[in-house]
C-alpha cells in the first residue's frame, strides 16, 4: 500500500490498534476525537474502556474477540461509551494482523461515527410511536363521540317519534283555521329538528369511518325525478325557477349508492334555494370531461348571495359557513357541505366551488359510478327490498293481519296502535325482546315491528331467536321490520344479518308504516 493511500485511510477513518489481549497500543486523532480521550489516556488501557457494559458479562463481545484471534474479520455497528459516559455508535471493522508465522499479532479497527444517524432514527421511531398513540387516541375519541351521538340520537328520537306521530295524526282530525296553523308550525319545527339530528349523526358516522357505500344498480332518471318533485315546490314558494339539464346521450343506469348521491344533491340544492332570493337554480348532469377523478359530473348553480374566495375551503369544514351570521339569518347546522365532501370522497370523486359575491355560486362534484344495464340481478333485487317500498296504497280492506309491536317505550307502542286503529288488523304488544319471543312461541304473527335498542334482550337477538324457532318448528316466517333511529347502510346490514326483512328508520311516519304493511300483503298475494 502506498504512503498516500495509507495516509488517506488514516485521515478519513477513526483507527485504533490493539494487541491480542485487547490492550490499546495506538489510536489516531479521529478516534480520540470521537471518544473524547487523549492518546496518553487510552494507551495501555483495555478495550473494555469503551464498552457500555462490563466486559466480563458481555458474551457477544467475548465471541467477537474469540473470532478475531482465529483470524476472522469482524464488522458491524457497535454501541460504545465516550469519556463522558455518553452513548456512541460506530460502524467499523476489526481486522486481525497476522505475523510471518501465521499467528494473529494485533488487531486494527477502522470505524466511522454513526451516532447522529442512530439518534435521528431513535427520535423518528419515538415520534412515530407518539403519532401512533395520538392517532389511536383520536380514533378512540372519534368512535366514542360516534357512540355518544348515536345514543343521544336514539334518546332524542324516542320522544320525537311520539311528537311527530301525534302531530301528523292531529293534522288528520277536523281543525279550525287557528288550530291547523298551530299544527303546521309544529310539523315544520319537527322537520327542522330531524334535519339537525340527521346531519349531526351523519357527520359523526362518516368521521368515524363507519359509513360504507351500498353499491347497487340504480336509475339516474328516477333519482333526478325524485329530487325535482320535492325541490321544485320549495323553489316555487320563493319565486325561483328550477331547471335540470341532463346531457343528451348520458346513460341512465349505474352501479352506486343512489341514496348517498341523492343526499349530496339534496344538500347542494337545498343550500342553493336557501341562499337565493330571486332568479334561478339549476342542476347540470353530464359525463366527466375534466381531469378530476370520476366518470360523472354534477353542478348545482344559483343566482344567490355568493361566497367570498377566502371562504372556499372553510365552508367544507364541519359547523362552518361563509358568514358567522349565516346560521342566525338562514338556519342550518353548517354540516351539509362537510358531509357531502366526505361522501364524494367515498365515491372516489372531487367537490369544489366557484362563486362570486352577490352574483351566485356553482357547486360541482364528480363521482365514480360504473355504467350498467337496466337489468337487476337476483342478488340486487333481494337486497333492494330493504331500502325501498314503492306501494303505499292499501291492497285490500279485507286483508286482516296479526301484527306484533315490540318496543320498551310505552309511547312508541301506543303511537303505532293509533296509526293502526282504523285498519282491520289485530295489534298485539310486547315490552321487550324476551316477551316478544315468548309470545311468538305461543302463537303466530304475520308482521313484527321490532325495536332494536331494548334492555334485557335487544331486537337483533330476539329476531335471531325467532328465526331459529321458526326454522326448528317449520313455521311460516313472520315479516320482521327492524325499527331503529339509524338508517345507515351498516345498520341496515346488521338488521338483515339478524334476520329482519326490512329496516324502518325512526321516527316512523304513518304512511311509511302503512306502506310496509301493504307491501307485506302484496308479497303474500304474489
Amino acid at each position: 500500500m502506498s504512503n498516500s493511500i495509507h495516509e488517506a485511510l488514516l485521515n478519513s477513518n477513526a483507527v485504533i490498534e490493539y494487541d491480542t489481549r485487547g490492550i490499546i497500543l495506538w489510536a489516531n486523532e479521529n478516534f480520540l476525537k470521537i471518544f473524547g480521550y487523549t492518546l496518553e489516556e487510552v494507551v495501555n488501557q483495555h478495550h473494555s474502556l469503551f464498552m457500555p457494559e462490563s466486559y466480563e458479562d458481555n458474551t457477544a463481545w467475548q465471541m467477537v474477540w474469540t473470532n478475531l484471534l482465529l483470524g476472522k474479520i469482524q464488522a458491524g455497528e457497535f454501541k460504545r461509551k465516550n469519556k463522558k459516559g455518553e452513548d456512541v455508535w460506530i460502524q467499523g471493522s476489526y481486522t486481525p494482523v497476522v505475523d510471518p508465522e501465521g499467528k494473529v499479532s494485533r488487531v486494527i479497527k477502522m470505524a466511522v461515527d454513526v451516532t447522529e444517524r442512530h439518534t435521528l432514527a431513535a427520535n423518528l421511531a419515538q415520534k412515530n410511536n407518539e403519532l401512533s398513540t395520538v392517532a389511536e387516541k383520536a380514533k378512540a375519541a372519534t368512535y366514542a363521540k360516534s357512540v355518544f351521538l348515536a345514543n343521544m340520537s336514539h334518546e332524542i328520537r324516542t320522544p320525537l317519534n311520539s311528537i311527530i306521530g301525534i302531530t301528523d295524526t292531529l293534522a288528520e282530525t277536523p281543525l279550525d283555521h287557528e288550530q291547523a296553523s298551530f299544527v303546521e308550525i309544529l310539523q315544520k319545527a319537527n322537520h327542522q329538528l330531524m334535519m339537525v339530528l340527521n346531519d349531526i349523526l351523519d357527520l359523526s358516522k362518516v368521521e368515524a369511518g363507519e359509513v360504507e357505500l351500498t353499491t347497487m344498480p340504480f336509475n339516474l332518471k328516477k333519482v333526478i325525478d325524485d329530487l325535482y318533485a320535492v325541490l321544485n315546490f320549495r323553489a316555487k314558494e320563493k319565486g325561483l325557477t328550477f331547471t335540470i339539464d341532463v346531457e343528451k346521450d348520458i346513460p341512465l343506469h349505474y352501479m352506486g349508492d343512489a341514496n348517498r348521491l341523492r343526499q349530496i344533491l339534496m344538500n347542494l340544492l337545498n343550500n342553493a334555494i336557501k341562499f337565493t332570493f330571486k332568479g334561478h337554480i339549476s342542476l347540470q348532469i353530464s359525463k366527466n370531461y375534466s381531469d378530476r377523478p370520476g366518470n360523472l359530473y354534477f353542478a348545482v348553480t344559483d343566482s344567490g348571495i355568493g361566497i367570498p374566495k377566502g371562504k372556499y375551503k372553510s365552508i367544507f369544514r364541519p359547523f362552518s359557513q361563509a358568514d358567522a351570521t349565516t346560521t342566525r339569518k338562514f338556519g342550518g347546522t353548517g354540516l351539509g357541505l362537510a358531509i357531502s365532501q366526505k361522501l364524494v370522497t367515498l365515491m372516489k370523486g372531487h367537490i369544489w366551488v366557484e362563486s362570486e359575491v352577490n352574483k351566485g355560486s356553482r357547486f360541482c362534484f364528480t363521482a365514480t359510478m360504473p355504467e350498467t344495464t337496466g337489468k337487476t340481478s337476483a342478488v340486487h333485487s333481494a337486497l333492494e327490498k330493504f331500502y325501498r317500498m314503492e306501494d303505499n296504497k292499501p291492497i285490500s280492506a279485507d286483508s286482516r293481519l296479526r301484527i306484533l309491536v315490540v318496543d320498551d317505550v310505552d309511547d312508541n307502542r301506543n303511537l303505532i296502535g293509533i296509526y293502526l286503529q282504523k285498519t282491520p288488523h289485530q295489534v298485539f304488544y310486547a315490552q321487550s325482546g324476551l316477551e316478544a319471543l315468548q309470545m311468538v312461541e305461543k302463537e303466530n304473527f304475520d308482521i313484527i315491528f321490532m325495536d332494536v335498542q331494548m334492555p334485557e334482550m335487544d331486537g337483533y337477538e330476539a329476531t335471531r331467536l325467532i328465526r331459529r324457532l321458526e326454522s326448528d318448528q317449520s313455521r311460516a316466517p313472520a315479516r320482521i321490520y327492524a325499527c331503529t333511529a339509524n338508517a345507515f347502510s351498516e345498520d341496515i346490514a346488521k338488521s338483515i344479518k339478524a334476520g329482519c326483512d326490512q329496516h324502518l328508520s325512526k321516527p316512523i311516519r304513518k304512511d311509511t308504516l302503512l306502506g310496509a304493511i301493504n307491501a307485506s300483503i302484496k308479497m303474500d298475494l304474489i
